[in-house]
């Protein structure tokens, strides 16, 4: 998302969903879901990495402009801290304001780097670059079509023998999971806030996702907390 857009999103909320400053909260309510509709990176999955890093940047700045809309005390403080702002000066000699960009998101890469798992009574959790690349093309084989070996972060081994033809993977955008006799699951990163273990179970935003039968509870459990305090950060 460039500079520009990353203000917009923040700055004018009725411009994102595209209403007019007086709009009822039905009219709010019907222009989000319309934009939902729109640019849900669900509907981009198919694409390339670009249309879903746009659908996601998106999505982010629609969701954060009904948050404020939708709240009757938080759009009466948006529309107050816009008219206290003024109308911008036309004059072409007047130049723009420079505003600061905004910190640098650490990479989901990064924000596992370090972690520690004990792997009893299988080494099943690994985190590039310590994925070992026997265990990465079984699963890239088996579920990671669209995938390439430097994309995975987390490789996660769900098989007796260590095949690695089930388990789950995760980039920087999407985690997929595949369970034996299972379609693929892929969610989109971008999208979520919280992804949990409670014991072989993981859930996604509190709605079951996959089991997993031979990785470490325990390491799942760190993993998880680890990935959605990194998803918090960047929303």
């Amino acid at each position: 998302m460039s500079q520009e857009d990353y203000y917009m999103s923040q700055e004018h909320y009725y411009e994102v969903l595209g209403v007019r400053p007086e709009a009822s909260l039905l009219e709010i309510e019907l222009a989000y879901k319309g934009r939902r509709s729109q640019y849900h990176p669900d509907r981009y999955v198919a694409g390339d990495a670009s249309s879903v890093a746009w659908a996601t940047a998106k999505m982010q700045a629609v969701n954060k402009a009904y948050a404020v809309l939708k709240d009757p005390d938080q759009r009466e403080r948006f529309d107050r801290t816009q008219a206290s702002a003024g109308p911008a000066d036309p004059s072409p000699r007047t130049e723009r304001a420079r505003v600061p960009e905004p910190p640098p998101l650490s990479s989901l890469r990064e924000a596992l780097e370090g972690l520690e798992f004990s792997n009893e009574p299988f080494e099943r959790v690994f985190v590039a670059p310590h994925i070992p690349r026997k265990k990465l093309l079984g699963a890239l084989d088996s579920y990671g079509e669209g995938l390439r070996t430097q994309d995975v972060v987390v490789l996660i081994d769900d098989t007796v023998f260590g095949g690695a033809r089930e388990g789950v993977l995760i980039t920087e955008a999407q985690i997929r999971a595949k369970a034996k006799f299972e379609a693929v699951d892929t969610r989109l990163l971008g999208c979520l806030t919280q992804i949990t273990a409670h014991g072989a179970h993981v859930r996604i935003q509190g709605e079951p996702f996959i089991s997993l039968s031979i990785p470490n509870p325990d390491d799942l459990r760190l993993l998880f907390e680890a990935v959605s305090e990194h998803l918090k950060q960047t929303h």
